[in-house]
């Protein structure tokens, strides 16, 4: 049986040379700039759709790009759009009273996510607020899988440097 495999050997190695080498093609041209870990979508919330309970006016939505991934390392980023600048969330409103200069209440714009799911909500100081009051309002979402979010040189808080450094599109 030596005798049979030593002559096979280098007929052999000479196939497996043949075969890797007609592996690779040419390179092709570069795609688009992005990153294929982050995306993005714009949703409207509305009262319309709200459910309200106490102080808390929510909405949840499904969403299959909040991956349990996306949960365990990943982040997911909301902002709303005020007078043509997009603001990150959560953010607090404040309402003072016409008769002092003080608050009487505030109302917190905010989210929560789990695995395929995104809720977004209005939460008043105080369940005496009539919530369904409330402006809709124009929300962007942007979802990252698994990166490491605490060493990105990118200010979170600025949809803007967000978009730039993830070479996001609006």
């Amino acid at each position: 049986m030596t005798r049979f495999v030593r002559p096979m050997l280098p007929a052999l190695l000479g196939a497996m040379l043949l075969l890797s080498a007609c592996a690779e093609g040419p390179v092709g041209p570069p795609g688009p700039p992005g990153n294929a870990n982050v995306f993005s979508l714009t949703f409207l919330f509305t009262m319309d759709d709200a459910t309200i309970s106490g102080p808390v006016a929510s909405v949840g939505y499904e969403v299959p790009a909040i991956t349990p991934s996306v949960v365990d390392d990943g982040a997911v980023l909301l902002y709303f759009r005020e007078q043509g600048t997009w603001t990150a969330m959560p953010y607090t409103f404040a309402d003072e009273s016409p008769d002092l200069p003080a608050v009487d209440y505030t109302i917190t714009l905010g989210y929560g996510y789990d695995d395929r799911f995104l809720e977004v909500f209005y939460e008043a100081s105080t369940a005496d607020i009539p919530l369904e009051n409330q402006p809709d309002r124009e929300i962007k979402a942007v979802i990252i899988d698994g990166f490491p979010a605490a060493k990105a040189a990118v200010d979170f808080s600025d949809y803007e440097a967000v978009r730039a450094y993830f070479n996001l599109t609006d």
